[in-house]
């Protein structure tokens, strides 16, 4: 016979012979865990069915955006050693703000095996994202246009679906300056979003010391309306960090030949602008 106390024991059944012990401790800590998660689901659910997407964001912008051009941040000997070897190179930075526990900086630094006009061939194809971008469940361009200023403005629709019942429907305004290799973004806050604030910047330098190869810079700045679970958060903040670079390099080195597509190249000065 076994002797097991009621005060730390929450159930025991037999299956095969073997038993399963759970304390209360343990069971509480799940049930709650369960109902937590369930709670999420239909808040989720909800909102996103009464949201107007085409209404005004609820605020213009709150996070400092990024200039585009290089990051100027220098790359240590120890550090080239991550990236000869394939690996990226992650580093997260505090947010802007020291009291902002909602937002977080973060920067990815990856070599690649092919030439710039390869690498922009991949990052500027959004509407081909699906496939290629993990999470990504839609990614559509719904303005294409050439700025008075020599940049491309794009604006995106993106859903990303993190985990089930965890999807975020978000709006993106691009620029593409060619001329400093870089793509700079924001919120497009003339929708309505899930994130409350997003700054980001690709750029793409020659590789240093290998011809006909790259260097890809990428930082992502979010901030979120509400506090999300952990591992929603690790996912959004330090993942998919990881996993934009991963992806470009992959898609990159299998089409080094891949240039700009032409609807990105912008229209030379006194010429029509192209809109789409």
């Amino acid at each position: 016979s076994i002797y097991l106390s009621q005060a730390s024991i929450f159930t025991i059944y037999n299956r095969r012979n073997i038993y399963f012990v759970y304390s209360i401790k343990t069971m509480v800590k799940f049930l709650l865990h369960a109902i937590a998660l369930l709670a999420a689901f239909q808040q989720v659910w909800v909102v996103d069915a009464k949201i107007d997407r085409d209404a005004h964001h609820a605020h213009r912008g709150t996070m400092k955006p990024y200039s585009p051009g290089p990051f100027g941040m220098a790359i240590e000997s120890d550090e080239e050693n991550v990236l000869e070897k394939g690996n990226p190179l992650m580093k997260q930075l505090p947010p802007d703000d020291p009291a902002d526990k909602l937002g977080g900086k973060a920067i990815c630094v990856q070599d690649v095996a092919a030439p710039k006009s390869a690498v922009w061939s991949q990052i500027l194809d959004m509407d081909r994202y699906v496939g290629k971008v993990n999470k990504v469940k839609e990614c559509n361009n719904y303005l294409v246009k050439d700025n008075s200023d020599g940049t491309m403005q794009v604006k995106t629709k993106m859903v990303l679906g993190v985990m089930p019942g965890y999807s975020y429907t978000n709006f993106y305004d691009h620029r593409f300056n060619k001329e400093k290799n870089s793509v700079t973004w924001s919120l497009d806050y003339e929708k309505t979003s899930d994130f409350d604030d997003v700054a980001g910047h690709w750029h793409v330098e020659d590789h240093p010391n290998k011809p006909g190869c790259s260097r890809v810079f990428y930082a992502c700045d979010l901030k979120f309306k509400n506090a999300l679970p952990k591992p929603i958060m690790n996912f959004l903040q330090k993942t998919a960090l990881k996993q934009a670079t991963a992806w470009v390099k992959k898609e990159s080195e299998e089409n080094p030949n891949a240039s700009i597509p032409d609807q990105f190249i912008p229209t030379p000065v006194g010429e029509p602008q192209l809109t789409q």
